[in-house]
């Protein structure tokens, strides 16, 4: 190829072959992708599964979450879990982009590709790719680890003086400043990664074809593209718009299909199931081709350039076999596959149909009162959660210096009121000197922190209180003093204690063992439902069908939060949640009422939409951690 060609002829001369090869042997890329995404399933699946076991095998607890998870990953052993797992992630993909070059070269040779012999060709290579991925991943982490690590250390410098909800909700200028500064050491990462990554992007078809070593092949990859990093560039910076948009179109087409289709079998029972399990297939379609294409055309591409720049790319001896994929759609293979869509349409869309809880009624509980009607953990929002015919009000508590239990959420006063005081620095005397509600309007100006005592005097008889622990690393006796309280009120039967720390629950079940307890959780490592607590809080990302009915079964009431729109209320009944933890208990109750009036098709035209994707427009709320 003449070096001396405008890039713009080299672009689309590159792009044009790659075209023509994908066109003439897309069975064979698809089948490619399906082969490594079953492999990458069948290996990941038991490590998470090792990993997680020996992990817990560490910590000799059933269930790690949250902070554990975290405090582990920081720890030497679980970097390096980390790293390990990373590692054989980039190395299936390598081995992929392997198996797609090798495609990519049979077809251009003319060579009759077999399945068995491009991956038995893979294999033979199989040392040398493994040692490419892990001194790729080495490289990659010698260049990554100094720009995490400096921009870790702004944060840590930065934000950590106060509570990290004041610098989330307030944004003061330190705010910006630390996020801008992170964002300039995280783009110089990102460009010295792509520059880096530009200069190997020659390596794999090196190593493959021109019987370079892993180590020698950065070098030669290197040498090959410094001349030509401009168009190098340009073919992949190409490559990553194009994938973009074919996402936008296959995606969108999904969406419109969704919004413009189903409602015309509305009643049409049998043919509705049918459209939506069609549009499910189609989804899962859409993103197989999405990731195909771009597994398939990102290897021709490398090919190409390779070829580009004078690389020997042949596979000779590939071919001889007689075996062919070559699929002849007759008359009766096209109606069979069509029947056969028709038949799995219509289970997928019964399936979604009878995995939709039938349930009309479930546990509303408050999150910091009505945190979307008054300022949170105030005796305002406690109010209008008990208004709004809330079930349960959840609140938070913490000990203040003089042994007094209050009710407030952050560590400090700063993105309540902007006061530099920690809670368990403070009096109870300074700490109701202090406005935590003019922040949410002005008619709350003379909301103060309230005691635990003060909310279950004004929820008795009418609302549940759950009494999450917060623990800042300051608390001595709360576990105690919160005992003492609810007894010393009577209300045992009217509370329910949580917290993100399962060994203070446990604490508490020892005490009181027939106090009703909970875990709150945000990921969780491990069997939740051999847990000995009474019901699990969980983000509504947790909550899959089946993580519900295992703990369901195991005899444990599973909370949802934040829910705050109508949409996601209504899927998380549908999924049959035994509550839901909203900022909107109102809006909650008027949810439950209106879906209990609509009959099964309908609950199956929301339920779908919401798992389409279907945007939907949601309130914006200050603070809706747990």
């Amino acid at each position: 190829m003449d070096t001396r060609q405008p890039m713009k002829d080299i672009v689309f001369s590159l792009g044009k072959n790659v075209r023509t090869v994908l066109r003439a042997n897309m069975r064979s890329v698809l089948i490619i992708h399906l082969v490594f995404i079953t492999l990458g399933f069948i290996l990941f699946t038991p490590l998470l599964g090792g990993l997680g076991r020996l992990l817990l095998s560490f910590s000799s607890q059933e269930v790690l979450a949250d902070t554990d998870i975290i405090f582990f990953l920081l720890s030497p052993f679980g970097m390096t879990a980390l790293v390990l797992f990373g590692a054989m992630l980039v190395t299936i993909l390598i081995f992929e982009q392997a198996a797609m070059m090798i495609t990519y070269i049979a077809v251009t040779e003319d060579l009759n590709e077999d399945l068995i012999q491009i991956l038995g060709y893979t294999g033979a290579r199989a040392l040398a790719i493994f040692k490419f991925s892990v001194l790729l991943v080495l490289r990659l982490l010698i260049i990554t680890l100094p720009f995490l690590a400096a921009g870790g250390l702004v944060a840590w410098l930065a934000l950590t003086k106060y509570d990290i909800n004041y610098y989330l909700a307030h944004k003061p200028p330190i705010f910006f400043f630390a996020a801008a500064l992170i964002g300039v050491i995280l783009l110089i990462m990102a460009l010295v990664l792509i520059r880096k990554l530009l200069l190997w992007s020659l390596t794999l078809p090196l190593i493959l074809f021109g019987g370079t070593s892993p180590k020698q092949s950065f070098k030669q990859s290197a040498a090959l593209v410094s001349g030509n990093k401009k168009l190098v560039a340009f073919v992949l910076i190409g490559w990553g718009a194009s994938i973009f948009i074919l996402s936008i179109l296959v995606f969108g087409l999904v969406q419109l299909l969704t919004t413009n289709i189903i409602p015309l079998f509305y009643d049409k029972m049998t043919l509705l199931l049918m459209v939506i399990g069609f549009l499910v297939v189609l989804l899962i379609l859409g993103n197989f081709l999405v990731t195909t294409l771009a597994s398939g055309s990102f290897a021709g591409l490398l090919i190409e350039l390779s070829r580009h720049f004078g690389v020997e790319t042949s596979v000779k001896g590939l071919g001889g076999t007689n075996k062919s994929w070559q699929l002849r759609l007759t008359r009766s293979r096209i109606i069979l596959a069509a029947i056969g869509g028709i038949l799995i349409s219509f289970l997928i869309g019964t399936w979604l149909i009878n995995s939709i809880q039938p349930i009309d009624d479930l546990t509303i509980v408050a999150h910091r009162g009505a945190a979307g009607r008054a300022p949170e953990n105030t005796m305002a929002s406690v109010q209008a959660a008990i208004e709004d015919n809330t079930d349960w009000v959840e609140i938070d508590v913490q000990e203040t210096i003089d042994g007094q239990v209050v009710v407030v959420h952050d560590s400090d006063f700063m993105k309540l009121a902007g006061v530099d005081l920690k809670v368990w620095d403070g009096t109870l005397e300074q700490i109701q000197a202090i406005d935590v509600g003019s922040w949410f309007a002005p008619e709350f100006a003379a909301q103060r922190v309230p005691t635990l005592i003060d909310v279950l005097k004004a929820s008795r008889g009418k609302a549940h209180v759950v009494i999450e622990l917060k623990y800042y690393g300051h608390d001595e006796q709360l576990e105690q003093r919160v005992i003492d309280i609810v007894e010393e009120l009577g209300m045992a039967e009217e509370i329910a204690i949580m917290s993100l720390k399962y060994d203070s629950v446990q604490k508490v079940r020892k005490l009181r063992p027939e106090w009703e307890t909970g875990l709150l959780s945000t990921q969780v490592l491990g069997n939740m439902s051999k847990l000995d607590v009474d019901f699990l809080a969980v983000n509504m990302a947790m909550a899959s069908p089946a993580f519900i009915r295992t703990n369901q079964d195991a005899g444990k009431r599973v909370f949802v939060w934040t829910v705050n729109d109508k949409m996601s209320m209504f899927r998380m009944m549908s999924l049959g949640v035994d509550g839901i933890i909203t900022d909107e208990p109102a809006l909650a109750r008027q949810v439950m009422a209106e879906r209990s009036e609509l009959n099964s098709v309908e609950r199956l035209l929301i339920h779908t939409a919401v798992m389409l994707g279907k945007p939907l427009p949601q309130k914006k709320y200050r603070d809706q951690s747990p």
